[in-house]
């Protein structure tokens, strides 16, 4: 009788454990399709990264990430902290792992209501190997480095060192195991495997089994998602791509200096696939790596070399089909040029790294609006007020906009929050776009619930008060058709007019609706008279940060 008792209770707990396994299995964070999107799930429900990055040494102790960190994330309106995890200080000694830091960090989040990215600081961060453990980095022959075209060593691991590869992944692995047995409460909803991971001084690695490998014939691997992919390649691709299949990579992409960092895109592709694949194995997060841009004019090992730069994507979707994203850090250049690069069927859009400053706001309005962004994450988001560069190309506004404070990213953070549910049902859905308007790009033209709406810079009415200004302020917005000629529009600045698609049919604003931005959704007022010119436009003017609900008619 106790015998069975005891079986039956045995049972029991075997039971337990596999529907609690299996509960767990299921509730991973994951990304999945949704329309012509992607989502990030995480606890079986969508979840928008309104993301901040935090600055490079910022989560190196305990007191400073909970008492400096935290509480500034929290005044932005930031529900995901994307955090370093230094090899260095995870295995200071060659196996013996020291995971405390990480254990506080998920547990400080956690009670803080705080989603984190982990980065993996691990081989390189932005190309150098700095967060390497010191008995790595004193073992040069043991864990060679890459040399350049003359021969000289640098400071970067050799991605072509089996046992630089076999130490990182361990590490990696390690990290990952202890995630998975101790964040219960799906604090950590992604991984970027290494960091800004290129090739410097030179387009790729000339130490001595690099150059074998690059005389030895070039994989099938690659050779064979070319073929399948050949009429989606990008252009810089095609163009260097001779068409040839079997010989080395000399024969099939030439003898260049872009065929070289074709060469260093595989080779660091296939080496992060490996962390991605073991670390997958043990606990299944989404992960993906980020990349430093190419700026004009420069050349491979001028600028980092064989990242997952927009000429070589398709490079890195070969060598890493483990890894669910390549994603742009973009600090500089057209913003619309780099983020369409990354706006792929085949990529989940997320932008993990953009210069803080005066824009951020009303690029993270158009990222999630027009791109259906599973984030956008400002670099150093917990500094105390934001860092700002040089008007660069296609990034223009005046010099008031470069005086500004933290307000811009807090207040479009807390738009999308409010309006969270109706971003989330339209993901995936030509229902919902996106604006971004300066001088150079004063208007845009999109079809939307069956309209065309003309979406117009606020300082285009001519009586906005900063319209004279020669270089006019970055301004966003998110427009969602959410019922049968109804419309929210969500942001800054942005004006918008409206014409039929059919022939001889005018449009009129039956009602506009200006809701509260606290959460509740409640209307503030109802704005049919001088706020919408008496019925000609809807309008957020410059400088303040709405939501209107705005229904049109046909006459």
């Amino acid at each position: 009788m106790i015998f069975k008792q005891f079986m039956k209770h045995l049972i029991f707990i075997l039971l337990f454990a596999i529907s609690m396994f299996d509960v767990s299995a299921q509730n991973v964070p994951q990304i999945v399709k949704h329309g012509s999107a992607y989502q990030l799930i995480v606890g079986g429900k969508p979840f928008i990264m309104r993301a901040g990055e935090l600055g490079n040494s910022n989560a190196s102790t305990t007191d400073y990430f909970e008492k400096i960190v935290v509480p500034n994330l929290k005044k932005q309106n930031i529900n995901t902290a994307l955090v370093p995890a230094y090899w260095d200080l995870i295995e200071p000694e060659e196996g013996r792992f020291d995971f405390s830091l990480i254990d506080n960090i998920i547990k400080v989040s956690a009670r803080n209501n705080l989603k984190i990215v982990f980065l993996w600081f691990g081989a390189w961060k932005n190309s150098m190997s700095c967060y390497a453990p010191s008995w790595v980095k004193k073992d040069v022959k043991r864990f060679p480095r890459a040399e350049s075209k003359e021969g000289v060593k640098q400071e970067l691991l050799s991605p072509f060192s089996a046992d630089n590869l076999r130490a990182d992944k361990k590490a990696f692995c390690e990290l990952l195991r202890f995630i998975k047995q101790n964040d219960n409460n799906q604090t950590v909803v992604m991984i970027q495997v290494e960091n800004e991971i290129a090739m410097l001084p030179s387009a790729r690695d000339y130490c001595k089994t690099a150059t074998a490998a690059w005389k030895s014939n070039v994989p099938a691997a690659l050779t064979d998602y070319l073929k399948q992919h050949k009429d989606e390649l990008t252009d810089s691709l095609k163009k260097y791509w001779t068409g040839e299949t079997i010989g080395s990579w000399q024969k099939l992409f030439g003898s260049s200096i872009y065929a070289e960092e074709i060469f260093t895109a595989w080779s660091y592709a296939v080496y992060v696939n490996e962390l991605a694949k073991a670390g997958k194995s043990i606990y299944n997060l989404p992960m993906y790596v980020n990349c430093a841009l190419n700026r004009p004019g420069k050349k491979p090992g001028e600028y980092p070399s064989g990242g997952p730069l927009p000429h070589l994507i398709d490079i890195w979707k070969a060598g890493a089909p483990s890894v669910e994203m390549l994603s742009p850090d973009i600090y500089f250049g057209d913003f619309k040029r780099w983020t369409s690069a990354y706006h792929r069927p085949d990529n989940p859009f997320f932008i993990p790294e953009h210069q803080y400053d005066a824009t951020a706001g009303a690029k993270a309005l158009y990222a999630f609006g027009e791109y259906h962004a599973l984030g956008f994450s400002p670099f150093s988001a917990e500094t105390k007020q934001a860092q700002f560069m040089p008007p660069v190309l296609g990034e223009t506004f005046s010099d008031e906009s470069t005086k500004g404070t933290l307000t811009e990213l807090p207040n479009a953070y807390n738009l999308i929050k409010c309006a969270e549910s109706f971003i989330t049902l339209f993901n995936g859905s030509d229902r919902m776009r996106g604006v971004l308007l300066d001088s150079l790009n004063q208007r845009d033209t999109l079809i939307i619930g069956g309209y065309q709406i003309i979406a117009k810079h606020d300082y285009t009415l001519g009586w906005s008060p900063n319209a004279k200004l020669p270089n006019w302020n970055l301004e966003g917005a998110i427009i969602i058709n959410t019922a049968p000629d109804e419309f929210l529009l969500i942001g800054t600045g942005t004006v918008l007019n409206f014409n039929s698609l059919k022939k001889n049919t005018n449009v009129g604003i039956l009602e506009i609706q200006e809701l509260s931005t606290d959460g509740s959704g409640k209307i503030l007022r109802y704005l049919n008279g001088d706020e919408s010119h008496q019925g000609r436009h809807v309008r957020i003017p410059d400088g303040e940060w709405g939501i209107q609900r705005f229904r049109l008619y046909e006459y």
